[in-house]
């Protein structure tokens, strides 16, 4: 980035802190909360219509994107400039004028954050800063970007696809259906009208179990979920109960949600959109947390009792409060299901679901830095366990082994996560493990660790590739311990991430190496179970991932042609570049190699 634009850049951001002051200012004269609950209640129900849509459309997806950043934005303001409300608690119903006004507020903010967020992509190297003639601030996006996470997204979507469609057909069977017809009366039988326009509804030991069930498999599917094994203390609580607690809150948003729908179809006249959103007692929320943990924690073989104190400790975690409201400072910050809206009431976002465990790692992180860095240390034994269950149960006759090093002459030049040798046919497979965490969405989080991913894996991969190249067989085989009378036929090179391997794209690989993301290795080799039956071996395997995720031809974000953002005193645009002045496509997330 040139020094000019760093200039540029630096009076854009001042430009969007002038702005969101002025929005301050108007917040701050809100000592009731009202535009902080009306936003949360407007979030609900964008989010509610959305996720109707079998495929949005792009303008659809644009708004969801900027009411989301706005509503996050607004809480962080809020949360930063008033001590508490007037009252722990608001229960509103949705009328024009006020909603009109704070969406007017949000949709600012949303520009604001959007604006940040196209900061990171300039630092990212995906885009570049310029300023036109009129003054109006310009990030240029080069003709094509290239999407190189589009296959890797493209199996998630898959696996999630298949989460839903399995969940989909039990239900359809005769057990399935017995168990929704009970659910559903259960919904119609205990909801009712509260004060005339809202909703309440009683307690059921079913619906609780049923919720929970759902919400439990979703968040182990969630990303990040994996990031630390059950019994690691975080402030002297096992990461289960943190994560128990973040699937009960989450089981209590899908049940608010089917008591919605079972409102509205029991009783026309309610609307929707006045019963998404409720507010709750902090006390009594808490204490329902804690008794939710000691009973679905019972069939978790490690769980013990959770006191008052860990429950506190616990809410403190998973929701949002003013003690840890700068993990909203990011400009793609993720917003859990509860807010602490007062010293004495919290605000239940039924948005905050879809991101509730990414909130959560943040949260941890941010709370106890020591631990993390210190688990994470100890997560790449528990990556070979799984890599080692998955190929072993998948392909006959393996031997494996861990943390390989490669000398010469007595100097250590680096280690092999995992070898595996393939005895029949005298395959030797060389894994270098990569756990990285999640960036969440945000830019410049991405293109600093898929660049180092990338770096670092090319480093490995020469290193391995200079040690093979100048070692004998003998070395070689005393080296991994390949056992007398297997031959050793070829050597192939495996960079596996746990969640994204995309930034090798970028790479010009030898055609015995390939790399994978965890889930396009599950993928892989069921794909190979399903197309080839029994006989599948290493070497099948590495043309598959060759075929399919290496030498796969390059795809493009859509053109986004060029959309203007109007300020009160500042404007701003983000403009594909014509083809024919900038002809070199850029790599979403960072530069390539």
């Amino acid at each position: 980035m040139t020094p000019e634009e760093r200039e540029i850049i630096r009076e854009f951001l001042n430009a969007l802190s002038l702005e969101e002051e002025q929005v301050g200012r108007d917040l701050a004269t809100d000592h009731l909360g009202i535009a902080f609950r009306t936003a949360v209640n407007e979030l609900d129900w964008y989010v509610w219509n959305y996720a109707k849509q079998e495929e949005p459309t792009e303008e659809q997806e644009e708004q969801y994107y900027l009411i989301s950043l706005g509503v996050a934005r607004l809480i962080r303001l809020m949360l930063e400039i008033h001590d508490s409300f007037r009252f722990p608690a608001l229960t509103l119903r949705r009328q024009s004028g006020p909603f009109r006004r704070v969406l007017t507020v949000v949709s600012q903010l949303g520009f604001i954050q959007h604006g940040r967020r196209v900061v990171d992509m300039a630092f990212a190297g995906i885009c570049q800063a310029t300023r036109s003639t009129t003054g109006r601030f310009e990030f240029i996006l080069p003709a094509g970007i290239v999407n190189h996470g589009a296959i890797e997204e493209d199996v998630n979507n898959h696996f999630a696809r298949e989460t839903a469609r399995v969940r989909h057909e039990f239900m359809q069977q005769p057990e399935g259906r017995n168990l929704q017809t009970v659910v559903d009366e259960l919904h119609h039988e205990t909801v009712f009208i509260f004060r005339e326009h809202f909703m309440g509804y009683g307690a059921d030991p079913l619906l609780d179990q049923y919720y929970f069930q759902i919400a439990w498999s979703d968040l182990k599917n969630a990303k990040g979920f994996d990031s630390f094994n059950e019994l690691r203390e975080f402030g002297g609580i096992i990461y289960l109960k943190y994560t128990l607690a973040a699937a009960i809150v989450i089981s209590l948003c899908l049940k608010h949600e089917a008591f919605c729908r079972a409102m509205v179809k029991k009783h026309p006249e309610i609307r929707m959109e006045d019963i998404l959103t409720i507010s709750a007692d902090r006390a009594g929320f808490i204490e329902s947390i804690r008794e939710g943990l000691d009973h679905f924690g019972r069939d978790f073989l490690h769980y013990t009792p959770t006191t008052a104190a860990q429950a506190e400790q616990i809410f403190e975690t998973i929701t949002i409060t003013r003690r840890n409201a700068s993990l909203l400072d990011g400009s793609f910050p993720a917003l859990p299901c509860i807010i602490e809206f007062a010293q004495g009431g919290i605000v239940k976002c039924l948005a905050g679901r879809y991101r509730q465990m990414e909130f959560l790692l943040n949260a941890l992180r941010r709370a106890y830095p020591r631990e993390c860095d210190a688990y994470q240390q100890l997560r790449e034994a528990s990556f070979q366990s799984g890599v080692e269950g998955l190929l072993g149960s998948s392909f006959p006759d393996l031997e494996m082994r861990r943390n390989i090093k490669l000398r010469k002459k007595g100097r250590e030049l680096t280690d092999v996560d995992l070898m595996i040798i393939d005895r029949q046919q005298g395959h030797l497979l060389l894994i270098q493990l990569k756990f990285q965490d999640s960036a969440g969405g945000d830019f410049r989080v991405e293109a600093s660790r898929m660049g180092r991913f990338r770096d670092e894996s090319v480093r490995w991969l020469d290193t391995v590739a200079g040690w093979l190249d100048s070692t004998d067989e003998q070395t070689l085989r005393s080296t991994f311990r390949i056992p007398r009378g297997v031959r050793i036929n070829r050597v192939r090179k495996l960079v596996l991430g746990r969640h994204h391997a995309w930034s090798l794209r970028s790479v010009r690989l030898d055609d015995d190496t390939v790399f994978a993301s965890w889930n396009q290795l599950i993928n892989a080799v069921m794909l190979m179970k399903q197309q080839q039956g029994d006989f599948r071996t290493l070497n099948g395997l590495h043309t598959l991932l060759r075929t399919y995720i290496v030498d796969t031809p390059d795809r493009y974000h859509r053109d986004e042609g060029t959309v203007e953002y109007i300020l009160d005193c500042l404007k701003f645009a983000v403009v594909q570049a014509d083809p024919a002045e900038f002809s070199a496509p850029a790599a979403a997330g960072g530069d390539e190699t």
